[in-house]
C-alpha cells in the first residue's frame, strides 16, 4: 500500500536518479534547476518557504514517487502540484495515479483545498493521461523556453467537489 510522507534530503539522491538524461530532467523540473544533474542540496533549496509541502511516496520502505504541494494562495484554497515524478522502473503500474489520488486527498482533507492546478509539457503524453485519469482538465496552454528550445504545455486543474 502506498503512503505519502514528508520529503527529506535522504530521499533526494533516489528521486534525482530517475532523471536519466537532460530531457527527462527538464520534463520533471522545467527550468527550475540551472544544470543537469541536480544535487540533493538544490532540491532542499527549491523547497524553502512556508508555502511548500514536498512529499515522498513510498510502498513499504521503498521510495516510489515524489510530489510537491505548493500554496499560491494564503488561504490554501488553491494548491499547485509540481515536481511530480514516479520511479522510471515502476511506471505503467498505476503508482502515478495512486500518488496523485493520495495527494488530492491530502490537499482536500489537510488543507481544505478547493482547486488544484498544475502545468505539464505537451511532449509528456503519459503524464497528461495520468492527470486526466484522476480528473484534471485542461484550462489553457503556454509556451516555455527550456534549454534554448520552445516547449508548449498545458495548464490543468481539478476542482474539488465537497460532498454534502
Amino acid at each position: 500500500m502506498m503512503t505519502l510522507r514528508p520529503f527529506n534530503i535522504n530521499d533526494a539522491p533516489t528521486i534525482l536518479s530517475w532523471c536519466k538524461d537532460q530531457h527527462a530532467f527538464r520534463l520533471w523540473s522545467a527550468d527550475r534547476y540551472k544544470e543537469f544533474p541536480a544535487q540533493p542540496e538544490e532540491m532542499i533549496e527549491q523547497y524553502k518557504g512556508e508555502n511548500m509541502y514536498p512529499l515522498t511516496a513510498i510502498v513499504g520502505e521503498e521510495i516510489i514517487g515524489h510530489i510537491l504541494l505548493r500554496f499560491p494562495s494564503e488561504d490554501k484554497s488553491v494548491i499547485r502540484f509540481g515536481f511530480v515524478i514516479v520511479d522510471d522502473s515502476k511506471r505503467g503500474k498505476g503508482y502515478g495515479k495512486q500518488m496523485l489520488q493520495l495527494a488530492i486527498l491530502k490537499a482536500k482533507q489537510d488543507f481544505g483545498a478547493q482547486k488544484i492546478t498544475l502545468g505539464v509539457f505537451d511532449n509528456n503524453p503519459s503524464a497528461i493521461h495520468c492527470y486526466e485519469s484522476v480528473g484534471f482538465v485542461m484550462t489553457g496552454t503556454d509556451v516555455y523556453q527550456i534549454d534554448g528550445e520552445e516547449w508548449s504545455g498545458k495548464e490543468m486543474e481539478l476542482v474539488i467537489k465537497n460532498k454534502l
